[in-house]
């Protein structure tokens, strides 16, 4: 008996946390966008971004050997964009850059295969026994600078296939 009110109480308390989790987020597809500016953060880049959206130091935000690294990640619900750009002048060119990315990408662990391989950007599946996630990589070369746009890290969900195509997608529009 004590068991099957342990039970009782742990489905009742699931059903709690399900059910008051608060408004449901809308998809990246749905969010009203505007534009948004990183000149002023030292990244030459306008592109279209939730209304609200957070500005956030990146990972690799900092100097290293002698390079300073620009990263921020523009994070509003779902919407988790990582934005990069060092101030060291590209020697590579952007197919460059891409086949390095793309090399990196079939390292990771679940690599399944590229949904999508175009000239300036790719995006790939990620499978495992515990998750399905979608990655993008795309490179905008401006001023002889390579500002790099990859999904930016959500803790605990991942990126649907429709969620890394409207990111890549955006980002295919930065200017």
């Amino acid at each position: 008996m004590k068991k099957l009110g342990l039970f009782l109480g742990i489905v009742v308390l699931a059903g709690f946390i399900v059910s008051c989790g608060g408004k449901k987020s809308k998809s990246l597809a749905e969010m009203k966008l505007t534009e948004l500016n990183l000149a002023d953060k030292g990244i030459p880049v306008t592109f279209k971004a939730p209304e609200g959206a957070e500005i956030k130091n990146g990972m690799f935000m900092g100097e290293f050997g002698g390079i300073k690294m620009l990263d921020y990640e523009i994070v509003k619900d779902e919407f988790v964009l990582e934005v990069s750009m060092d101030d060291a002048e590209e020697t590579r060119t952007t197919e460059e850059i891409i086949s390095d990315a793309k090399e990196t990408a079939q390292t990771e662990d679940g690599f399944v295969e590229f949904i999508k391989e175009e000239t300036n950007g790719f995006i790939y599946k990620i499978k495992t026994d515990d998750y399905e996630d979608y990655k993008f990589h795309y490179v905008l070369m401006k001023n002889n600078k390579a500002i790099e746009f990859t999904e930016g890290l959500k803790l605990f969900t991942e990126f649907t296939k429709e969620d890394a195509e409207t990111l890549y997608n955006i980002t295919k529009n930065a200017k």
